[in-house]
């Protein structure tokens, strides 16, 4: 936890300014300027733009635009105008007075030795703040540098302007001799390039401070241009002030730079729009020109990430109201304020993988939610279901078949536990095809362990692997052959001696026949999230979708930036909303068909009507048919009857004997369940069989409510930590569901009279 804290400290470059930003002189803050000026709020551009500059008419005129070389378009001889922005902003600003405020008079007295750009700039800020400034100047006017390089008409009227509201004692025609005998309570020296130092050296130590107590010196004096010359007058200003105040020299140098360079490749470029003439640009091309402006910052986790898009969080955000989720300082229940935050990341890795410095706030967010599952402070209704079903996929449905006659199998084929229950029949084809290719090969039907390391349950995720390597251990670890890569990915990285490979590069490799199923027609292919780990599968998937006779065009976001289609991480009940959003953003990014390799994607877009079909479906026989992209997708319900049927036709072929321990005959009624209630019960993660167990229970124990109206018995029972109620009516020779709902409450049996 206080890793990635320190990470985001040293690391982060979110608060870093955009390129053009750090090389400016004063610090400007392009990206709201040129907000401001997109908006068309003049106004608000100017006061920003001459707060930063003191002198806008002047700095607007001579600054030499180190941005405009900085600009992430400037390679494109498209950088964006900032000093005709800066321009437009005071032609366009209904009123470029400065602002008049009553403040009272501050005690201290500063002497500022020449007139120059940097004297005036750090004069016209101390007066501001209402603090006696004297300054001398040896020539008969003030401007210093200045009058070599604009007009009287220029010049004079715009130092009048700026310091038509401020009192400042202005003696010209007084060369200065001696700085001892300056009546002051601070100095500061700016007179100009190859000017009079008086003796007085840089500290280094501070800004503009010298060796000597209460003395400072800046501007040209000390070798900069005209335009650092009045930002360092600013400087010098805040310094002294500093002094005054609290009798330190040591006011931080200003540090723009910044560690923060955008791509260009993931900008849109916009070239500068034709003007109608060589003056002043007019509002709307003003306007169009701020709107070229990218407002570059180092945002791409923001950009890519569902979750921190979406609810439009950094991660320095996110780290402090984690940290106070995990962490609260109080009772209340506000103070868990990103619970659901946590248990809503997809753990798809993109975070990381745009980061610039590899920051993983996903991985921060898993152990988040660990400490939180430790603490018993995440509601455990999050990832009940998934855990049961993970239970379910490691115990009842799972399965080792090993076909080879050595008994120690080359190959190891994992399907993963969704594809077995998406497509049963596919699962068999696949390990027929694997089986005539490789006779020495082997089936392990099980489940890799992520919906226990998604839920927090770190004790059980270590048992599930395990149970794996325990397999894999006994089969003479044989190469693992993998049809999901999200389990590739999590055994990977827990149970990194299993080597593996994907199915898909294996197909790809050994050049099977195909079924022409693509017939031609274009269709994009949908990397799911894992597959940014594994390069080769992604090629190999594409060059199998090739040889099945489709076209293929890219996604605007896939390989190394896949995206996750909402599956990911198991959210759908911590946060439905969110998850449906994710998926429905995959979804419009191409109205192409999906050829997918990993069953959840499939399932996700199916559900929601996108065209979709898994690529081994695709390229296998039978895939040329009609209805590839038009498949259903399987209830929680028909999820596990279909992982049953597929151990049980595995038994019939290689272990008959078991296979019949599986033909139990069904007890009790049979229980109706209109179509419209087994919709109820699937959006509510609901199974049949938890439904089946209430009435059971009810009619068993004889415990259950009547409706002496409808006839209909009401009863309950627990289905793992989940109370589930069913109201139903017994027929002739069957039951009928009339309701069913559930809860978390857990009621508790034999209290007594309360």
């Amino acid at each position: 936890m206080n890793d990635f804290r320190t990470q985001l400290a040293e690391r982060c470059m979110q608060n870093d300014p955009p390129p053009c930003a750090s090389v400016c002189p004063f610090g400007l803050d392009v990206r709201a300027f040129a907000g401001h000026m997109k908006r068309g709020a003049f106004s608000a551009a100017f006061r920003l733009y001459r707060d930063a500059v003191a002198f806008p008419g002047i700095v607007s005129r001579l600054c030499d635009q180190p941005c405009g070389q900085a600009c992430v378009f400037s390679g494109q001889n498209g950088a964006i105008a900032l000093r005709d922005l800066e321009a437009a902003a005071i032609a366009h600003a209904p009123n470029i007075n400065p602002n008049r405020y009553s403040l009272p008079k501050r005690p201290g007295k500063i002497v500022i030795v020449g007139a120059g750009p940097s004297g005036l700039a750090c004069a016209l800020r101390l007066a501001s703040k209402k603090y006696e400034v004297v300054i001398l100047e040896r020539e008969e006017r003030m401007g210093g540098s200045l009058w070599g390089l604009l007009p009287e008409e220029v010049l004079l009227p715009e130092l009048e302007r700026q310091f038509m509201y401020e009192t400042v004692d202005l003696r010209l025609s007084t060369p200065v001799t001696d700085l001892s005998r300056l009546e002051a309570d601070a100095v500061y020296v700016a007179t100009g390039r190859e000017g009079n130092s008086f003796g007085l050296e840089l500290s280094g130590q501070g800004a503009c401070a010298s060796r000597t107590e209460g003395f400072f010196l800046g501007g040209e004096l000390t070798g900069g241009t005209v335009m650092e010359a009045i930002a360092c007058g600013l400087l010098a200003a805040k310094a002294i002030e500093r002094y005054l105040k609290i009798g330190t020299m040591n006011e931080p140098l200003r540090d723009w730079s910044t560690r923060f360079h955008p791509d260009p490749g993931l900008l849109s470029y916009t070239p500068p729009a034709p003007r109608t003439g060589e003056g002043v640009l007019t509002k709307e091309e003003a306007e169009a020109e701020a709107g070229r402006c990218q407002q570059c910052q180092c945002d791409a986790c923001v950009k890519y990430c569902d979750l921190m898009r979406s609810y439009r969080k950094y991660p320095k955000r996110v780290e402090e109201e984690v940290a106070t989720t995990i962490e609260p300082v109080s009772l209340s229940r506000k103070a868990r304020l990103a619970t659901r935050f946590i248990a809503t990341c997809n753990h798809c890795g993109l975070c990381k993988q745009v980061c610039p410095v590899s920051l993983d706030t996903g991985a921060y967010l898993l152990d988040s939610h660990r400490r939180m599952v430790e603490e018993k402070a995440m509601p455990w209704a999050y990832h009940e279901f998934w855990l049961r079903d993970m239970e379910f996929s490691t115990g009842d449905a799972s399965l080792v078949v090993n076909a080879s006659k050595s008994g120690k199998p080359k190959y190891l084929l994992f399907p993963g536990c969704r594809l077995g229950g998406s497509d049963p029949q596919l699962v068999l084809d696949i390990f027929q095809v694997l089986l005539e290719r490789e006779p020495e090969s082997a089936l392990f039907l099980s489940c890799c362990g992520a919906p226990a390391e998604w839920a927090g349950e770190e004790a059980l995720h270590q048992r599930t692997v395990q149970y794996f390597a325990q397999v894999w251990e006994s089969l003479g670890r044989p190469q693992v052959v993998f049809a999901c890569l999200n389990c590739r990915q999590e055994l990977a990285r827990h149970l990194p001696q299993a080597e593996g490979i994907s199915l898909y590069e294996l197909l790809d490799r050994w050049e099977l026949p195909v079924s022409q199923s693509g017939g031609g027609q274009t269709a994009a292919v949908f990397d799911p999230c894992p597959s940014r780990d594994f390069p080769e599968a992604r090629e190999a998937a594409r060059s199998l979708a090739r040889k099945a006779g489709f076209r293929l065009e890219a996604l605007p976001l896939e390989g190394e930036h896949a995206q996750c289609c909402g599956w990911g991480g198991q959210v759908e009940i911590a946060n439905p909303k969110y998850a449906e959003g994710v998926t429905q953003n995959r979804i419009e990014a191409s109205p192409l068909p999906y050829l997918v390799y990993c069953a959840n994607c499939r399932d996700v877009f199916r559900r929601r009507d996108k065209a979709a079909a898994h690529l081994l479906r695709a390229i296998l026989p039978g895939g040329e048919a009609g209805g590839l992209w038009d498949g259903s997708v399987p209830t929680a319900t028909q999820s596990r009857d279909n992982r049953r049927w597929l151990k049980h036709q595995l038994l019939l072929q290689y272990k008959p004997e078991e296979a019949r321990l599986m033909d139990t005959p069904q007890t009790g009624a049979p229980l109706l369940i209109a179509p419209e209630l087994l919709e109820k019960m699937n959006l509510s993660y609901l199974l049949r069989e938890d439904v089946e167990l209430v009435v059971e229970t009810c009619e068993r124990t004889g415990t259950y409510l009547v409706n002496e109206e409808t006839g209909t018995r009401l009863g309950h029972a627990m289905a793992g930590r989940l109370t589930v109620w069913a109201e139903y009516r017994n027929l002739e020779n069957c039951r009928e569901l009339v309701n069913v709902y559930a809860h978390r409450m857990r009621i508790m049996e034999g209290m007594g009279n309360v």
